[in-house]
């Protein structure tokens, strides 16, 4: 006799297995895995009936909470897929009542406060963005995954936390960052984009039909004219990047003003910000039946949508684990030609 389809939790606090522990009072867990931009996170809530989580049983801010979710008989019996959620940070300890309760919120950055929030003046000089990374992932014990181009960079200010500041430095040329199981990760999304889809999502995919699709024009060009300063003779220039003529018809053109070294910079930095601004032009939302292969960073056919059809770039999944069932919320973006450099 086969077990019905069902999902479970595992947690370790500091390293240590807390499932039986908790096993009477996990109601639900949520975690959400992101493509770039933020920390991936991880919130899991308890029960609070006798009143041990807010008295001997309280929990302590920037504990290590590791996180896997276990998908029992999921796609045929007796076959069981675990889903290792990463290493997370407890950041909030939420208390509620009437039923008593608690949340504990984790996110994947690192346990100090200065990768988020300290302000750090430094200047860089004569380095590349890997080398930055480095440095910075080096200060916080993080393992270093870096897949972009070798950018070179003569000089550069930091005014910003550590985590601001390169996120902010990776965007700016077009590179996704994110931070999952002591790693930062840097990435060419358009590496990403060009990779084979993991399957194929139909309209019966999504849970009762439940799903959004935009597509929009604002905030879409087919091109980008940068003017920028170089810093060494202030002397202004300005260059076009685009998928078609500038004057052509159709054509929509961002108006850029930068700081660059050179030509090549200059184009790298236009390129990026119309790739960026371009993702918006047409997604996709929803909830799924759940499927651990569609998950950030992948990217996954969509069939039986019409004009919508296509491929699609996971930015965002959401899977929630608790007593009412397992669900997967997912936003993603459809992959649009990208103007090169």
């Amino acid at each position: 006799m086969s077990r019905a389809r069902m999902a479970k939790t595992t947690l370790k606090f500091n390293g240590q297995n807390v499932e039986m522990k908790l096993k009477e009072y996990l109601e639900s867990a949520s975690y959400t895995d992101v493509a770039s931009g933020s920390s991936d996170t991880l919130s899991v809530r308890l029960h609070n009936i006798d009143k041990k989580w807010i008295t001997a049983w309280y929990p302590h801010k920037g504990d290590e909470v590791e996180g896997s979710i276990r998908l029992l008989d999921w796609n045929k019996a007796g076959k069981d897929i675990k889903i290792y959620c990463g290493s997370f940070t407890l950041d909030d300890v939420k208390f509620s009542g009437n039923p008593m309760a608690l949340t504990l919120d984790c996110v994947s950055a690192p346990a100090s406060e200065s990768f988020q929030t300290r302000e750090r003046n430094k200047t860089w000089e004569n380095v590349s963005i890997s080398g930055i990374s480095g440095e910075i992932a080096g200060r916080y014990s993080l393992a270093l995954d870096y897949s972009g181009p070798a950018v070179k960079i003569k000089k550069l200010e930091q005014s910003e936390s550590d985590s601001a500041f390169l996120y902010n430095l990776c965007k700016s040329y077009g590179l996704s960052m994110k931070v999952y199981k002591k790693k930062l990760v840097i990435y060419d999304q358009g590496q990403m984009e060009a990779k084979p889809p993991v399957g194929t999502l139909k309209m019966d995919d999504f849970v009762d039909n439940n799903w959004d699709a935009v597509d929009t024009l604002y905030g879409v060009y087919t091109g980008a004219r940068i003017a920028y300063k170089n810093p060494d003779d202030n002397k202004e220039t300005s260059i076009y990047v685009g998928l078609k003529s500038e004057s052509g018809k159709g054509s929509r053109t961002l108006k850029i003003n930068e700081t660059a070294d050179s030509v090549a910079e200059a184009r790298a930095k236009a390129a990026a910000q119309v790739n960026l601004s371009n993702q918006q032009a047409t997604t996709i939302s929803g909830e799924i039946w759940p499927d651990p292969k569609i998950c950030a960073g992948v990217t996954v056919n969509v069939s039986g949508f019409g004009k919508f059809n296509g491929k699609y770039f996971v930015d965002k999944s959401t899977l929630d684990v608790g007593e009412g069932g397992t669900s997967q919320k997912i936003e993603m973006h459809k992959c649009q030609a990208r103007v090169s450099v």
